[in-house]
């Protein structure tokens, strides 16, 4: 599209290194209503892609011939004011046997949008035209000659600016060229309708050499403006017989502006001095006039002049061109935050951008660059609000930038010992967890995460578990589950009981990352403890989460198959119940009175050994045929249900207290003949004292070792939290 524009455009003899747009405002031999003689046009540099407005004359044209002077004598003053406040830049002028090509700035004509505007900014506006038309007239010597609202323009920055000097003469000039220009000032104006100073209609182009001549003439540009001002401030057409009965137009003083008389009619000069004190005295007017000279001022000063300026009525375009880059510049040189003066830059800058719509090269340009700088230093005021700008911006900041810009310097609040740092440190964390590396969040941040559940304040312990709970959809899986279990569970243990209700709600909000088999293995015994809490908050939303939790296993478990032991299973039990039942004390020992009740006694133990009649119980009780069945042998360690008495067995009875075959003592007799009694070694009782019973295996007691290792918990959920 472009390729067929500069083709079309060189057809047409517009030869010149730019690309044509729409045309903005036609000229008056294209339509009959427009005051304009010049076609303009938006446009493009093909050098370096800026937009450009180009105001274009065909000196060819039949309709044109009369007014070449004109526009030659705009040409030239323009140029030579070009560089006075308030009136349009020029960028380049392009002059050909058939065209003459006058390209400024960006710009549109006033008269577009001057319905957008409030009274605060037209004020405003009203006060940026005062201001160019006072350096044109005093400090540029010349009459501008017409002032009217077709020549007022509006730049990029929303910034008024004067044009047109098709009638623009010098007082202090000596030459007559003002008489060759007014010439046909009358018909133009009249043939559109357009008023003029009663002293042009008297006395025409002699005005300037009589009761004009010298500064007293800029007293024309005094009437003309008087009656733009006034069509500005109403959105009505001019009308002196309106000013003069109303004296002020919404609290501008015009009728001095536009009186009849040469003697009472003010100058520009005047009107501006005037208004210092009273209509031009607003913050927003004043600011605007100090930031003219903003790199005259001082540092206080320029604090100033950018609060006023961006708390004000300021239109945010010249906020974001003009005010912007000057804030970025004034960051740039200091050094310190003394007085919090870095952080209030930090803070306009970004008020600006809060104002602006859409993309931005300005926020590229300038915010970004003062807002990454700002993560390097030290101060905790400036760290404190740029965290929490941090989430207006992190829309606009690339994943490149905040993994390398960002986070590094981010998380080293953690580690402040102020706990406005590491709180604001811990809640940016939810906006950038999108943007880092899966090694910055499932390495570092949960490092840093389990060292904050350990504050020692309780708010930041649990704002830990509502920052766990929202990144763990950002969670390695194969991490999560030990991570989340372990950090909830010791959350429930948190003496402050706002942690451990933020602790259950996380469960709930987590139970999809559980399988059913995770979530009785490991959640339901981590969870439970909340069921005894002692707040009934945490008791009953612990209790429901805990149901969400078993209707998923009882889910789970209604789509579990059968298997084939099913069928034995109750068998199976049923027999073992049975086997427990008779090896019950009570059984036990029914079998053992009857066993003892059918000894053999027809062959007593030798008197000589016992005594009397006495039973040599000790022998009886070796026998096979006695108190054990032979198939049930002692030693026998089929599936560790005998007794094991590891290597007891094979030492000598006197290095373990014991004896593996052992007689009644001689010396132990009864004290009654007739009574058959026997006395266990001390050996054999210790031996039942140091034993315990395991379902059909004897085994010696073992020490327990009560000492239990600490953990290092230093490095995390993952290793040992």
């Amino acid at each position: 599209m472009n390729f067929l524009t500069k083709t079309l455009g060189s057809l047409t003899g517009t030869s010149i290194p730019y690309t044509f747009g729409s045309i903005v405002q036609p000229s008056h031999l294209d339509s009959p209503s427009s005051t304009s003689l010049w076609k303009i046009h938006d446009a493009t540099s093909d050098k370096d892609s800026r937009p450009v407005t180009i105001f274009e004359f065909d000196l060819k044209h039949p309709g044109n011939s009369r007014y070449v002077p004109l526009v030659q004598n705009a040409v030239k003053k323009h140029r030579a004011l070009a560089l006075l406040p308030g009136v349009l830049s020029i960028v380049e002028i392009i002059e050909s046997e058939k065209t003459i090509y006058l390209i400024t700035e960006h710009t549109i004509p006033l008269s577009h949008i001057i319905s957008e505007y409030s009274g605060e900014l037209k004020l405003l506006g009203v006060f940026q035209l005062t201001l160019a038309l006072k350096f044109i007239n005093i400090e540029g010597s010349c009459v501008h000659g017409n002032p009217r609202l077709e020549n007022v323009f509006v730049t990029d920055s929303r910034e008024w600016k004067l044009g047109g000097f098709e009638f623009t003469i010098n007082y202090k000039d000596d030459s007559n060229d003002y008489l060759t220009l007014y010439s046909m000032y009358t018909s133009l104006t009249s043939s559109k309708g357009l008023i003029v100073p009663p002293e042009f209609e008297s006395s025409g182009s002699d005005f300037f050499k009589g009761l004009g001549k010298g500064i007293k003439g800029t007293k024309f540009d005094s009437y003309l403006f008087g009656l733009t001002a006034y069509q500005i401030m109403t959105n009505k057409p001019p009308s002196v017989a309106e000013i003069m009965r109303s004296g002020s137009i919404k609290g501008l003083t015009l009728n001095k502006l536009v009186a009849p008389s040469i003697g009472l009619r003010i100058t520009i000069e005047q009107f501006m001095s005037n208004g210092e004190m009273s209509y031009f005295a607003t913050k927003e007017i004043h600011a605007y006039s100090k930031f003219s000279q903003i790199s005259l001022l001082s540092l206080d000063q320029k604090l100033e002049v950018y609060k006023a300026l961006v708390s004000g009525n300021t239109p945010t375009e010249f906020l974001e061109i003009k005010v912007m880059p000057e804030i970025a510049n004034t960051f740039d040189t200091i050094t310190s935050n003394e007085n919090n003066v870095q952080t209030t830059l930090i803070y306009l800058i970004y008020l600006i951008h809060s104002e602006c719509e859409g993309e931005s090269k300005y926020f590229e340009m300038f915010f970004k660059p003062l807002y990454f700088k700002s993560f390097l230093l030290a101060d905790r005021a400036v760290r404190t609000i740029i965290l929490k700008i941090l989430p207006k911006v992190i829309d606009k900041i690339s994943k490149h930038e905040v993994q390398d810009r960002i986070y590094p310097n981010l998380v080293s609040g953690f580690a402040d010992t102020d706990i406005t740092v590491r709180t604001e440190t811990l809640l940016s964390i939810s906006y950038i967890m999108d943007k880092i590396t899966d090694r910055q969040l499932n390495n570092d941040l949960l490092r840093y995460l389990a060292k904050l559940q350990a504050d020692q304040n309780p708010q930041l312990r649990a704002n830990t578990v509502i920052c766990l709970t929202r990144i763990s959809a950002k969670m390695q899986s194969t991490t999560r589950i030990g991570v989340l279990v372990t950090a909830f569970g010791k959350a429930l243990r948190d003496p402050d009981y706002v942690t451990r209700l933020c602790a259950v709600r996380g469960f709930e909000s987590s139970i999809d990352y559980f399988t059913p088999e995770i979530c009785c293995s490991k959640v339901l015994s981590a969870l439970s403890p909340a069921l005894l809490d002692t707040s009934s908050i945490i008791r009953n939303e612990a209790e429901k989460v805990f149901e969400l939790y078993m209707k998923k296993i009882r889910d789970a478990s209604t789509k579990l198959h059968k298997i084939e032991e099913d069928t034995h299973i109750l068998d199976d039990v049923s027999n073992l119940t049975n086997l427990l039942n008779s090896l019950s004390l009570e059984n036990l020992g029914h079998n053992l009175l009857d066993s003892i009740s059918n000894l053999h006694t027809s062959t007593p133990y030798p008197e000589s050994r016992m005594g009397g009649n006495s039973l040599n119980l000790a022998n009886k009780l070796t026998s096979k045929d006695n108190l054990i069945d032979e198939d049930f042998d002692l030693d026998d360690d089929v599936d560790d249900w005998g007794f094991d008495d590891g290597e007891s067995e094979s030492k000598s009875g006197t290095e373990n207290g014991l004896s593996s075959t052992w007689k009644p003592s001689e010396t132990s007799k009864p004290s009654n003949s007739s009574e058959k009694k026997f006395t266990f070694p001390s050996a054999k009782v210790n031996e039942f004292k140091k034993t315990s019973l395991v379902l059909g295996k004897k085994k010696t007691a073992a020490k327990l070792n009560l000492t239990v290792e600490p953990v290092d918990d230093d490095d995390g959920w993952g290793d040992g939290w």
